[in-house]
């Protein structure tokens, strides 16, 4: 594919969405990127990004018409507790429909591993028991209804917990965290985020569902250890194991199928080096 005749829009701009619009501007892509407030598009612009304002809820969508122009729509819209899990889907219905009346016919959307219920095991794509979670229902059901549209195709990314930069565990986490939790950790950093989705266009890959979390499953405590080695910090002493119900969410497939290697396959890493990851 010509990067430099692909036209992309990403809703929205935030701790990933930036980043990554900057990362494909650099690859040669036409990239446009969205906020919310006027603030957020200024600062956009600032960093030398095509930037709008899009404002979406249940009731509507406000946006120019010229942010739709694109061939390519990557969106990370979670659901907001605060709203509930009804008005999300509402929200995605209306952006269908909107993207079903543009020239959009593809559309990568970022998802989340709470989509998968705990069961205490592996979980693959092919797992479909349905988690407790609202939010988790709520992005079921979202990415059922984006890849049932007969206009455009969608590719759907189950990412795994956000790690990398300052989303690393701070001085307060660590003395109030969960000590005693025992389960695996399903976390991607923000570098491979990127990766995985650049490889996904770079090799024109739509229609398919990918979960992407690190190979890497520490326990909690033993990441949050390495944190506070990193951070000269003395950890506090674990507490008595307690059983919790968990997950471990394999990538097979995405290694698979993109022949993706992670730069952060073992998330304890970007703790080793000082800058690795979390400048």
């Amino acid at each position: 594919m010509n990067e430099t005749r692909i036209k992309i829009s990403i809703l929205s701009c935030g701790w990933l969405g930036k980043p990554l619009a900057l990362y494909l501007q650099g690859k040669g892509y036409s990239v446009k990127g969205a906020r919310t407030s006027p603030e957020g598009v200024e600062a956009l612009q600032q960093e030398g990004i095509d930037a709008y304002r899009v404002r979406l809820d249940e009731t509507g969508i406000e946006a120019p018409e010229s942010f739709w122009d694109a061939d390519i729509l990557i969106f990370n819209v979670p659901p907001r507790k605060e709203r509930g899990a009804g008005a999300h889907v509402t929200e995605m219905q209306l952006l269908r429909n909107k993207l079903e009346n543009t020239g959009i016919r593809r559309v990568l959307f970022v998802s989340s591993t709470s989509v998968y219920a705990e069961v205490n095991d592996l979980v693959t794509e092919a797992n479909m028991v349905i988690p407790e979670t609202p939010n988790g229902q709520a992005l079921r059901e979202v990415e059922s209804l984006l890849l049932a549209s007969p206009v455009f195709r969608t590719t759907v990314l189950r990412f795994g917990g956000l790690i990398g930069y300052d989303r690393i565990p701070t001085e307060e986490a660590l003395k109030t965290g969960r000590r005693a939790n025992d389960v695996p950790m399903n976390v991607i950093h923000r570098d491979d985020c990127i990766g995985v989705i650049h490889r996904v266009i770079e090799k024109d890959v739509w229609g398919e569902i990918f979960n992407a979390c690190a190979s890497g499953h520490p326990i909690r405590y033993n990441y949050y250890r390495a944190a506070a080695a990193a951070l000269g910090l003395e950890m506090p002493k674990k507490l008595q194991p307690k059983e919790m119900p968990y997950k471990i969410v394999s990538s097979g497939k995405l290694k698979q199928r993109l022949g993706y290697q992670f730069i952060f396959d073992d998330p304890i890493a970007i703790f080793n080096d000082p800058e690795a990851g979390r400048k």
